[in-house]
């Protein structure tokens, strides 16, 4: 966040606040949002959690299977199935 507001000119807390009132969410919740939603495309192709987490920038599967239970509310697993 502090490499885009020098480069646009404006101190961090101008960007966040810009950020939250254009998107509605914070930069960590628009930025885990973003990966999640590319994770499901490729979840939804047959790759592994394990590959799938660390594509979308996942340091391991489990930081990733957390971060995913925690906002949508169900594993990637029954998410799929329609079971969450």
């Amino acid at each position: 966040m502090d490499a885009h507001a020098r480069a646009v000119g404006v101190s961090r807390r101008t960007l966040t606040r810009l950020f939250v009132h254009d998107t509605g969410m914070s930069f960590d919740r628009w930025r885990t949002h973003a990966r999640l939603r590319a994770a499901l495309a490729l979840l939804a192709e047959g790759q592994p959690v394990s590959r799938v987490a660390h594509a979308v920038g996942y340091a391991t599967p489990s930081a990733f299977l957390a971060a995913f239970k925690r906002t949508v509310g169900t594993s990637p697993s029954r998410y799929l199935d329609g079971d969450g």
